[in-house]
């Protein structure tokens, strides 16, 4: 028994003359071995009251960090079967979280933190939300994985037997199996509010795996591995899993729509119904869309009107600008109309035609003479009234 557990069973009181924690003078190989609270032994943390707090929150941080990486490669793919990514959760995150769970001695809390977090992890596999509201066994069962606490007394079942089972030349049990059957002959446990050891939880487990001679069982290592397996054989997806997640997405989506119905019904201090009624007098005169208050409808007439008055603003524009171009086009038509180059030149004998440019007086035929005239005698085009 702790110093801690006897200050609990005398009512906090320390005895006269005793240290509560006694500094050690330990030496090896002439340096001083320093007394800490915690530290860390091949990746554990290890505690001086043996509590797994600590441990806990780091064993936590490690695999949120090693899911939270493969959250858009893999979690997030559409094109990844559930198969596969639980595959994958249970080759790179699930070791990571139970690393060194052989030898934990949880409390109840510890033990509800690491079933949130690996419940979490299973939902975002299935691509199922909180809002959901899925129950836990479900999600389980369509993941085909077992429940958390059953993998941790799989573990501590694992290691209770390699332990039993370890045998030296002589066929006397070592170290590791004196230090697990051993206990101190005068100390006396309290009987109220007592933390369980690890032997504690062996045997209830032993309890619940129904397993009576453990003794002789432990030592097929094959047949202790099918028993402590037992309950912890995973199954394949189900096959209908997409159309449930489906289903329960659709009834959480009109829950939520219900709700807000709902608030609002409160505010307005309206008796809720399931059918929503169209205000007659919230409706816009000009076009024609409802609304649930008339304030909202008042706000919008506003703008309405404004988008009205623009639009009929820009229409008389584009009509005026129209009728212009309209009438330039038709001048335009109507003075070619009138008025052709060819008409104007000076016929000559065999359809020939003379360039009225004085420097040119180039002989044209009538199928290339207009063609000519426009970029040659363009100040005599001008004298005769002709636009080019």
């Amino acid at each position: 028994m702790s110093l801690k557990q006897f200050e609990n069973t005398i009512g906090k009181k320390e005895t006269k003359g005793k240290e509560k924690d006694a500094s050690s003078n330990i030496v090896i190989r002439d340096q001083n071995i320093e007394t800490v609270d915690n530290f860390n032994y091949l990746g554990c943390n290890i505690a001086n009251d043996q509590t797994q707090a600590k441990e806990i929150e780091v064993r936590i941080g490690k695999a949120y960090n090693a899911f939270n990486s493969l959250r858009r490669i893999v979690w997030y793919r559409k094109c990844i079967s559930i198969q596969a990514k639980v595959r994958i959760f249970k080759a790179c995150i699930l070791p990571v979280l139970l690393y060194g769970s052989e030898i934990w001695c949880l409390k109840a809390v510890e033990e509800q933190r690491l079933n949130t977090f690996y419940m979490k992890c299973l939902r975002t596999l299935l691509g199922v939300g909180r809002g959901g509201r899925m129950r836990n066994d479900l999600i389980l069962e369509l993941s085909g994985q077992p429940s958390l606490e059953k993998i941790l007394r799989r573990n501590r079942l694992m290691w209770f037997g390699h332990v039993n089972r370890m045998d030296n030349e002589e066929d006397r049990p070592m170290l590791p199996e004196k230090v697990l059957f051993s206990s101190f002959t005068d100390a006396k446990r309290p009987p109220h509010g007592v933390k369980l050891r690890w032997k504690d939880k062996i045997a209830k487990d032993l309890t619940v795996c129904e397993i009576k001679n453990w003794r002789r069982e432990v030592q097929d290592k094959e047949m202790w591995r099918k028993t402590i397996n037992k309950e912890v054989k995973s199954t394949t997806v189900r096959s209908d899993a997409a159309h449930v997640m489906h289903e329960h997405k659709e009834r959480a989506k009109k829950r939520r729509t219900d709700e807000r119905l709902l608030d609002y019904n409160k505010k307005m201090n309206t008796p809720p119904s399931t059918t929503t009624v169209i205000n007659v007098d919230a409706t816009c005169s000009i076009c024609g869309r409802t609304f649930k208050s008339k304030r909202g409808m008042n706000i919008h007439k506003r703008v309405c009107i404004q988008k009205q008055s623009t639009n009929a603003s820009i229409d008389t524009k584009t009509n005026e600008m129209h009728q212009l171009t309209t009438a330039s086009t038709s001048n335009k038509n109507t003075t070619t109309k009138n008025i052709k180059i060819i008409d104007l030149l000076i016929k000559k004998d065999k359809n020939q035609y003379v360039c009225p440019n004085s420097m040119c007086q180039k002989i044209l035929k009538a199928q290339g003479a207009t063609m000519h005239v426009k970029p040659c005698a363009k100040a005599w085009l001008i004298e005769q009234g002709v636009q080019i």
